[in-house]
This record gives structure tokens, sequence and C-alpha cells, in this order.
């Protein structure tokens, strides 16, 4: 009898056991199949968006990792002792979070897995993938060192990926060089599939770009293994080794390549910016004629568009630099403006026809003036300055705004005029054509003829010399330290030396006036004759001395803050007009006919019999308010 319920025991057992295994089949069965699913539709989105820092993971997709991580989470908690389920859950959990793009999540379930399942099969992938989320998660110093056993030996099944990803966290910590030479590392490796050696080329094409060694980055760009990457990497590649060429100055071949991107099939939706590509292309060839035509082919096929757009801008910008023919220029900026109106091109091409316009009035009024009997000089020449101003600044033509500027200073007699566009032109030639030769020349020939001027003090600085050239400012405002000073020692005298303050007031007196007399146009000598006003005002007998100053100070200089101050001062007098005056009269005949009606009210009261004052009678509620203020008081 014992002996079967001992084997009644056995057999329950079993069958609790067939059951618990089953819970974790079919939970783990669950997980593997919709993890399977979610990486079909991951699949798929990548397919449309190859880069998948660029897209997320949609709604459906995210439900199917959330399923997952629940089924795992339900193997943790009802099988915690038995390692190989439990890591296989912990696993897919970790995947799920990375693949919805929670870092910090997925770290810590890499984390756990190597803690407690170092021995399993799926520890080389935990701790890549661990490193790549550690960098997602902007933590590129610990993503470095998560990295290090994955890069430490070839054999590791993620070394390629590890040597990708070190390449990246290179470039995250601006040391290009160390990227170029991890991903050199991959591609001096021929154990690498083609696919990681195309995406090795892929990446130091582009880090040789940005350092714009374009003979390099073409190079990679051009490698076959780029045509084991996706459609959009391989497009990317194309317009970049064809850039690479437009860098290099052979525009010739980087038309040949925009035109075989053109005619390619598989980039059909970008033909209309590659069209438009090569005929920039073609005019920088100086093809002119072709380029005409494949830009006019961009308007016919693709009018109204942001294409149309810039070909127009780019034949305008051709009448502009290269024929000097404005009127057709502004033909074509308008119609870049009108076939697309928002954006880059045409708004560019409205500021460029909007300048144009000016510098056409402009010029066709200067051409008006030369041929009047008696040109009004001095109107053409500030006309001329204009011009170039347009051409420096709106037009980007530095060539003729030099010439405009020679021109002022070969002809014009206005010596102030000369002396700005000198400085104007050989500041051109400095900062905008970078000829510090032609420019250093210039600069001294400023100094040479132009000494004791702002414009020569200028040009030493830009020269880099000290600055020894004094203006009439600088002198005027050292004679002015100089008096201060001298006014500073005469207010410290103790007043018990009269005689001395008397003599030293005088002293300060004599050189503000001196100042004054010497630069009447500076600020240093207006604010010298302002100080001329301060020490008369400390005179009583002096007022009419103090007139005269505030008046010079209102007349002369008005605009400077000391004549604004004069002015306050002198002007303390209302200006008072016939509408005032007007409104003046009524006030005070109102105020009068007030007055009259108060006394004739006050005389009649005072003229009363006593009998008729005791008539008055009271109200109630004014006896009672005197009753109690007198009890309240308790007047006597």
């Amino acid at each position: 009898m014992l002996r079967f319920r001992y084997m009644a025991l056995a057999l329950l057992a079993l069958l609790l056991e067939g059951c618990t295994c089953c819970a974790y089949l079919n939970h783990m069965f669950n997980a593997e199949r919709l993890y399977d699913e979610a990486g079909e539709l991951r699949e798929a989105r990548l397919d449309s968006v190859p880069d998948e820092n660029a897209s997320s993971p949609g709604m459906e997709e995210r439900q199917k990792y959330d399923k997952i991580i629940e089924k795992g989470s339900r193997v943790l908690e009802r099988f915690p002792k038995n390692k190989k389920r439990t890591a296989e859950a912990v696993f897919l959990i970790g995947e799920s979070f990375r693949h919805k793009k929670e870092w910090g999540k997925a770290i810590v379930k890499y984390d756990e897995y190597e803690r407690y399942f170092s021995d399993y099969d799926s520890m080389p992938a935990v701790e890549y993938q661990r490193a790549y989320c550690l960098y997602r998660n902007h933590e590129y110093n610990i993503s470095r060192f998560a990295l290090e056993p994955v890069i430490a030996s070839k054999n590791h099944p993620y070394y390629f990926q590890g040597l990708n990803l070190l390449s990246l966290l290179d470039e995250q910590s601006e040391f290009p060089d160390q990227a170029i030479a991890a991903l050199e590392a991959v591609l001096a490796d021929t154990a690498g599939t083609p696919f990681m050696r195309g995406k090795a080329h892929f990446r130091l094409a582009g880090l040789y770009f940005k350092k714009e060694d374009w003979a390099k980055s073409r190079q990679h760009y051009t490698a076959k293994e780029i045509q084991e990457l996706n459609v959009r990497e391989r497009q990317t590649a194309g317009e970049q080794a064809a850039e690479c060429l437009v860098n290099q100055k052979e525009y010739l071949k980087a038309a040949d390549e925009y035109k075989a991107l053109f005619k390619n099939p598989d980039y059909e939706q970008k033909q209309p910016e590659y069209l438009v590509r090569l005929g920039e292309v073609t005019l920088m060839a100086e093809r002119y004629p072709d380029a005409f035509i494949i830009l006019r082919k961009v308007n016919s096929d693709y009018p109204k568009t942001l294409y149309a757009s810039r070909s127009y801008y780019n034949m305008g910008d051709y009448e502009q630099q290269k024929t000097l023919n404005y009127e057709q220029a502004v033909v074509y900026y308008d119609s870049s403006y009108s076939s697309h109106s928002y954006n880059d091109w045409s708004k560019k091409s409205r500021e460029l026809s909007e300048a144009l316009k000016r510098l056409i009035a402009m010029r066709n009024n200067n051409d008006s003036l030369k041929k009047d009997s008696i040109p009004n000089v001095d109107s053409f020449f500030g006309t001329e300055f204009q011009i170039a101003e347009l051409f420096l600044f709106k037009l980007d033509q530095v060539d003729s705004a030099v010439n405009r500027l020679t021109g002022i200073i070969e002809n014009s007699n206005d010596s102030a005029r000369v002396m700005l566009a000198t400085y104007a032109r050989a500041f051109i030639y400095d900062e905008y054509k970078g000829d510090e030769d032609t420019a250093e020349e210039l600069y001294k020939e400023i100094i040479e003829k132009y000494p004791g001027t702002e414009y020569a003090k200028q040009a030493q600085a830009n020269l880099g010399m000290k600055v020894t050239i004094k203006t009439r400012d600088d002198e005027a405002r050292e004679r002015y330290l100089q008096a201060e000073s001298l006014w500073t020692v005469a207010s410290e005298i103790p007043l018990d030396q009269m005689e001395l303050v008397d003599s030293a007031y005088a002293t300060a007196y004599m050189a503000f006036d001196s100042l004054y007399r010497e630069y009447p146009e500076t600020e240093s000598g207006v604010q010298a004759l302002y100080m001329k006003y301060v020490y008369f005002q400390m005179d009583p007998e002096r007022g009419d001395s103090v007139s005269v100053v505030l008046n010079e100070l209102r007349s002369n200089h008005r605009e400077t803050p000391w004549g604004k101050y004069a002015a306050k001062v002198l002007d303390h007098r209302l200006a008072i007009n016939d509408g005032e005056i007007d409104r003046l009269r009524r006030r005070v005949k109102q105020s009068v006919e007030h007055i009259d009606q108060m006394s004739a009210q006050y005389y009649e009261s005072v003229n009363k019999k006593p009998e008729e004052k005791k008539a008055e009678v009271k109200s109630k509620e004014d006896e009672i308010l005197e009753n109690t203020y007198n009890s309240m008081y308790d007047f006597e």
C-alpha cells in the first residue's frame, strides 16, 4: 500500500513538472514569435528609411515589443531558478527595449545579463549592444569602456561593428583622425563582409569630406563595396562623389556624373534636383549655352517649383556677374520669385532684384547728370558712392565696387569724399579680396596723404602697427584732461587761502578757454566751453558772461549735451499761442463771475436783520447733530 502511495506522488510530481514546462514553453514561444513579427516590421520600416536614427518604431511594432517584455517578465517571475529560461527572457527584454529606443532600460537588462548569465551564448551580442545603447544614451566615456572586450579580439563576432562604433565615439569626442583610423582598420582586415566594408567606406568618405580632403573622400564614395548598401546610401554616395569633383574644380567630370544620376531610374524622385545642379555645374565649367539649355529645360519641365526658382536665380546671377546685363538679370530674378515665393533662392532673387533696380535708376541718373552743361558734381559723386556700396554689400560685385571708388578718387574734388573712398578701397582689398599686399600699399598711401585723420589712424591699426597718429579729437581730449586736472587742483585748495584758489581757478579757466579757441569743432572743445560757463557762474557779478556762453552753446552746439542744457536754461519762458490765451481768458472770466456770486451771497447774509436770522428754522437732524457735537466735546 505504501509503495502505491509513493508511486502516486511521483506521478503527480511529473505531471506538475510537465505543466510548468508547458507554461514556460508557451510564454517563450509567444515571445519569440512576437519578436520575429516585430523584426519583420522593423525591416520594412528601415527599407523606406534606411537610417535607423531617423526613424522610430510604429504603434504596431511597439505593441509587439511591449508584449515580449510582458511575456519575458512572467518567465522571470515564475521560473527565477531556471537560469537557461531566465537568461533567454532577460536577453529578449533587453533587445525589445533597445528596438523601442529606451536606451536606459535596455542598458539595465544587459547589465543584468552579464551579472547573472555571462557564460551563456548571447553574451557577445550583449557586450556590443550595451556599448551601442550607452553611445545612443550619450554616455560616451562609459560606452568606450564597455566596447573594450568587443574590439579586443578579431574573433569576437561583433568585432567589425565594434570598430565602427568606436569611430562614432571618436567622432563625438571631436577626434576625427582616431575615427578614421578605426574605420581604416575595418577596411584593412579582409575578414569583414562586403556590406560592413561598404558601411566603413561610406563613413570614411563622410569624415574625409568634413576635413575637405576631396580626393580621399571621393575614393571611398566610389568604392565598389558601396554598391552593397541600400538605395538611399548609394544615392548619397553618388551625389557626394560628384560634389568632390566640383570642389576640385573638375566641373565637366562632375557634370557627367550628375547626368548619370539624372538618368538612373532608381533616383527618379530627385531628377529635378539633379537637372538643376547639372545646369549649375555646366555654368561653372563656362559652357554657358549648354547650361542655359539645361536650365530652361528645368523651367519648362518643372514650372512653379523650387527647382524653377533656383534655375532662374542661376540665370540671373550669370547675367549680373558675367555679362553685366542688369536689366535682363532683373527679369530672371523676378521670374525666380514668381516661380516659388517661399524658398531661399526666391528670397535672394527678390533682394538682388530690388538692389539692381536701385542701381539702374542711380546709374541712369548719373548718366543724365553727365550730359548737363553744368552738372551737379556733388550729387554725381554722392550717387557714385551709393552705387559702390550697392555693388559691395548687396550685389557681391567687389571689382565693380572698386572701379566706382577709383573713379571717385580720380575725378572728385571733394577731399573728404576722396579720403573716404580711398580708405574704403583699401578695406575692400584687405577684407573682401584678400589681397594683403595691395591693401598694405593703399593703407600706407592713406597714412602719407591724410596724416592726423581718423582714416590714417585706422589704417595703422589695420596694418598691425602701433597707433601713433593723433587726430584733432585726440589732441583736444588730451588738452581737456590737462585743464580738468588744473580745475581739480583748484577745487582742493583750502578756502582760507582764497588768493591761491582764485589764481588756480583762473589758470584752469585759461586752459579751457584756449582749448575751445583752438578746437571749437571737437567734443572736448565744446565741453571746455561749458566749463567756462561753470567758472563764470561761480561769480555772481558775471551774469552777462554766463548768458554769452549759454547763448554760444545753444546757437553753435545745440545738438551736443551741453548745447541742449544751455537751451533748457535759456528757453525757460513758455511759448503761448492765441488758443492758449483765449482759454486763459475764459478761465479768468469764469473765476471772476464765481467770486462775484460768492461775494453777493456773503453781503446778503451780513445785511439781514436779527429777527430774520431767528426766523431760520433748523431741521431736527441738524439740531441732533449739533447737540451731539457739543455734548461730545463739552463746550462751555
